[in-house]
């Protein structure tokens, strides 16, 4: 009975509530941060979290974010081969999607002998919007270079907006748990957090977070939740219908029928063949009052009927 109940409360969806966050001020705005049983977050290492979300934003309109967890088959005073590791896989996905890629790794190590990484990486958006593949072979890199394996964490990946503060919202939150101080007491002089940087986009004003929130896009959310509550009942449900909840990502997802019709139309072949198709991934810059909280959802093998 007791494996049940176990089991049944590891299916409930992923809440951000009061009692497991804390609200954390950056420039204009605050944002749910992970609130720890203990010891908080280390500040400089949450501030320097969103700051990279602010340059990745500056480059690119649509950010991919995905986490996975890396375990050493030994320990490692030092963090030379993660960080050695983690440079050549960002070389990798580099010249395999042509875009910046930008990693955030904890250093942690509790009860065990060995360490174990937490690590986050950030790609561009336009280039990759699911993470299995990417995460699967990082899992297999990871195996051949330190003979150690991998833990694939709940919801994995999430997609984040220019300007779109409800975008970030998980986001940063699931981000700032890298920024925990317990489990970090053991690194010794070994850092705790690692990551690589990049200067922002030339168009970048640091004065301002209209890369995390920009009033145009808040207005608009705000309206098309004031429209959606002024509809009648069937209305509603008939939006609400196409919607369900992926136990893959951070945010809800098209129904496997439209997935679909997307996955076919983010092929390279059919942009190139049909024009028309590209406006279904315009960016930011060019469809902000676009509703983009459903994204691509890579369906599985054998889980759609094609007639």
């Amino acid at each position: 009975m007791e494996k049940n109940n176990k089991r049944k409360s590891s299916n409930k969806r992923f809440c951000i509530n009061h009692h497991n966050h804390t609200l954390y001020a950056y420039k204009d705005h605050c944002y749910e941060v992970y609130r720890p049983k203990n010891k908080g977050l280390i500040n400089k290492v949450v501030k320097a979290i969103i700051a990279d979300y602010e340059i990745m934003l500056s480059h690119y309109s649509r950010v991919l974010v995905a986490r996975i967890d890396l375990h050493p088959k030994s320990f490692s005073p030092t963090n030379e081969a993660i960080t050695q590791f983690l440079e050549q896989q960002v070389k990798k996905l580099r010249e395999q999607y042509g875009c910046k890629v930008m990693y955030h790794c904890a250093r942690e190590q509790e009860t065990s002998y060995r360490e174990h990484y937490h690590v986050e990486l950030m790609l561009s958006g336009h280039k990759i919007r699911h993470a299995h593949k990417l995460l699967s072979l990082l899992g297999i890199a990871w195996s051949q270079y330190s003979g150690g394996h991998t833990a694939q964490v709940h919801n994995p990946f999430c997609l984040v907006y220019r300007g779109n503060k409800s975008s970030l919202r998980p986001a940063i939150y699931r981000s700032s748990y890298l920024a925990k101080k317990h489990s970090k007491e053991r690194n010794g002089t070994t850092k705790g957090f690692i990551s690589n940087k990049y200067p922002p986009a030339p168009h970048f004003e640091p004065s301002n977070d209209l890369m995390l929130v920009a009033p145009d896009i808040t207005y608009m959310k705000h309206k098309k939740k004031i429209d959606f509550k002024n509809l009648n009942e069937n209305a509603r449900a008939a939006i609400t219908s196409k919607r369900h909840p992926s136990p893959h990502c951070w945010f809800e997802t098209l129904a496997h029928e439209l997935q679909f019709k997307e996955c076919l139309a983010s092929r390279t072949n059919e942009l190139l063949a049909k024009p028309d198709n590209a406006s279904l991934y315009r960016s930011r810059d060019h469809a902000q009052y676009d509703d983009h909280s459903l994204a691509a959802h890579e369906p599985k093998n054998g889980s759609l009927k094609i007639s």
